[in-house]
């Protein structure tokens, strides 16, 4: 025990048998104002001190902060990404994480997208055979659909026996500007909300739920901060209170 160390305590006995009551009371009321008035001051925002964001997603600054949680999750279930793959706007995912994948169709409601293999809307797709992907991957999506049980629905019906959605929703997210307009920005999942709707339809033992994102995470994201302002330490962290992106893996078992 250094000098530092034994001398803590001697004030301490000093404080408490030789400080008349009535100066330590004072004292430490002193003390509880200047806590209290440490803790209500203002904090200093910086940059932050705004009432619009720096940018819509952070894409010029990184990527956005969503975009490495989908990132992470579908590199943790990289293996379930195989055989024939449904994607839905373009084959982005396939291609990055998919793992002996056969073959990648492309789904999309718009016309002009000469990638797609077919154009349907994902929440009724009638153009899609049943039972006939081993992975269908939905990504951002679902919050853009009235019907909450719809694009489940679809998936459901389109996936193999043991093939697996892998699903991405919005938490705590801005509205998507483009897109609330054209489709409609109906509901945010939570974790809670996604495993109910999710095991309505492909059976409670059936799904599986994660969520990725903290209050720093979150915050970045709505100020439309990107990857290279948060670093990957603190994007790691998750805090459950913050859910930035929910993530679901469902199994259709027959």
């Amino acid at each position: 025990m250094d000098a530092v160390d034994r001398l803590v305590p001697a004030t301490r006995r000093v404080w408490r048998n030789y400080v008349p009551p009535s100066l330590r009371d004072r004292v430490n009321r002193l003390r509880a104002v200047h806590r209290e008035a440490v803790a209500h001051k203002p904090k200093d925002l910086g940059d932050l001190r705004r009432t619009t964001p720096f940018s819509t997603w952070g894409a010029e600054r990184g990527g956005s902060i969503p975009r490495a949680y989908i990132g992470e999750f579908l590199g943790q279930h990289e293996a379930d990404i195989h055989g024939r793959v449904l994607e839905i706007a373009s084959d982005r995912y396939a291609s990055l994480f998919g793992a002996g994948v056969d073959r990648v169709d492309i789904l999309d409601i718009h016309e002009d997208n000469e990638q797609a293999t077919f154009i349907a809307n994902f929440a009724d797709a009638p153009e899609v055979p049943d039972d006939a992907f081993d992975c269908v991957l939905v990504t951002q999506v679902l919050s853009w659909i009235y019907d909450v049980h719809a694009g489940f629905r679809t998936a459901y019906r389109i996936l193999a026996p043991d093939g697996v959605m892998l699903a991405t929703t919005p938490g705590l997210a801005r509205l998507a500007p483009v897109e609330k307009e054209l489709f409609g920005e109906w509901w945010h999942f939570t974790a809670m909300s996604a495993k109910r709707v999710a095991g309505e339809i492909f059976g409670e033992g059936n799904v599986e739920v994660q969520t990725y994102g903290n209050v720093l995470a979150a915050a970045a994201s709505l100020f439309g901060l990107g990857q290279d302002d948060i670093k990957p330490t603190e994007l790691a962290i998750n805090d459950p209170g913050f859910e930035v992106v929910v993530a679901i893996r469902a199994v259709k078992r027959v």
